[in-house]
């Protein structure tokens, strides 16, 4: 049997949900399951179909599904159980059926309205306390240094990963707005029904303006899916060529000769990816098999679509380093910024190529700096 799948209104605009399934069937689709953001359809011959909605108030550890004799009663009433989701009950009945309506004095209505009302203001209550405490978590160890951090980091990954959070931002933005206009919406509705004013079963075509927005956040989020999406499939992981590649120094070229080894299980290896704001390598390099004497290399090199965001970049680099210290700046010929902590860090920047440095001890940091502005002269 064929069968159709359809986005349905929110389960807050319990009139849009109504009127939603009444054209449904008047189109010839009538209502066989609601999911939970579409809803399941059969063909049928179109007619004239009044469906309602029934919010169950369950008390605590109470089932949320009405029993036996609660459907029993609709039933007797003339109204057909059809499905049930979270706290909504769908009954439909033929149009001239006589079937009345579930409520006489929407007062009654609105006192089934406060667990949803309840459920849709503090919706996000958990995802929120879950956040709150994992930055607290990270405050307790990092102290003062857990916001410039996570300022950083987030930066860095702005730079590396623009679509994924852009992606991100805008569907949380999509969902803030949905969780806005779902609590206007059932409040208003609930504040009505206690001023004695009934449900609209049948409103017009309204909230023009949030469904434009809706819509359009949706649409942001896709596309920058999609590019996310380009981005990982084209994504190069690799082992170190043998010829350099790129931007990145080999250790061969600070004159440390050897085969690319590894060192605590880490492979030298190279990652090559390409987002809407940098092109980034990013490489590990060991000498020798094991050796924690031997020479090491981690590089992350950016070559930037804006060299104006090349100082933020360098001070999110400085801020996330791994061996935390005070950078200085170092002056080094055909290099337009150079900061160092003395030993095991280097932050450079040369027009619109920056780069992250860590290195092993043994290293000279005049000498990779050296390298690097021929390198990228």
């Amino acid at each position: 049997m064929k069968h159709k799948y359809r986005f349905h209104p929110s389960e807050y605009a319990l009139g849009e949900n109504e009127q939603f399934y009444s054209d449904m069937e008047a189109a010839g689709w009538r209502l066989v399951k609601r999911g939970e953001n579409l809803s399941k359809f059969e063909p049928k011959e179109p007619g004239q179909v009044r469906y309602r909605i029934e919010v169950s108030a369950p008390g605590f550890l109470e089932e949320a599904n009405l029993s036996e004799g609660q459907l029993a009663v609709f039933a007797d009433c003339g109204w057909e159980y059809v499905d049930s989701r979270g706290l909504l009950h769908i009954f439909r009945s033929p149009a001239g059926s006589g079937a009345p309506e579930f409520y006489t004095d929407p007062r009654q209505q609105a006192a089934t309205l406060k667990k949803l009302k309840r459920n849709c203001i503090w919706g996000w209550t958990p995802a929120v306390f879950m956040l709150l405490f994992q930055w607290s978590m990270g405050f307790a160890m990092q102290g003062e240094r857990f916001w410039p951090k996570f300022t950083a980091q987030f930066y860095r990954s702005w730079i590396e990963h623009t679509a994924i959070l852009a992606a991100c931002c805008a569907l949380l933005a999509w969902g803030l707005v949905l969780w806005i206009h779902d609590t206007w919406q059932i409040s208003r509705t609930y504040y009505r029904m206690k001023k004695g004013q009934p449900l609209d079963h049948n409103p017009k075509n309204r909230h023009l303006i949030f469904k434009a927005v809706h819509r359009s956040l949706l649409a942001v989020a896709a596309v920058f899916i999609v590019l996310a999406a380009g981005q990982l499939f084209t994504t190069v992981f690799s082992d170190l060529p043998e010829t350099p590649e790129g931007p990145c120094l080999r250790l061969r070229e600070l004159g440390w000769e050897g085969e690319p080894g590894s060192f605590m299980g880490k492979d030298s290896s190279a990652v090559f990816s390409r987002s809407l704001l940098a092109d980034h390598w990013d490489t590990v390099e060991y000498l020798g098999e094991e050796n924690s004497l031997a020479p090491w290399i981690y590089q992350d090199v950016y070559r930037l679509r804006d060299p104006s965001m090349a100082e933020a970049l360098a001070r999110a680099l400085m801020t996330d380093a791994t061996f935390y210290g005070d950078f200085q700046p170092l002056e080094i010929e055909g290099l337009d910024a150079v900061w160092t902590t003395g030993g095991l860090e280097l932050v450079v920047i040369k027009g619109e190529l920056v780069a992250g440095i860590t290195y092993q001890s043994d290293l000279d940091p005049a000498a990779i700096c050296k390298a690097l502005a021929e390198k990228w002269a």
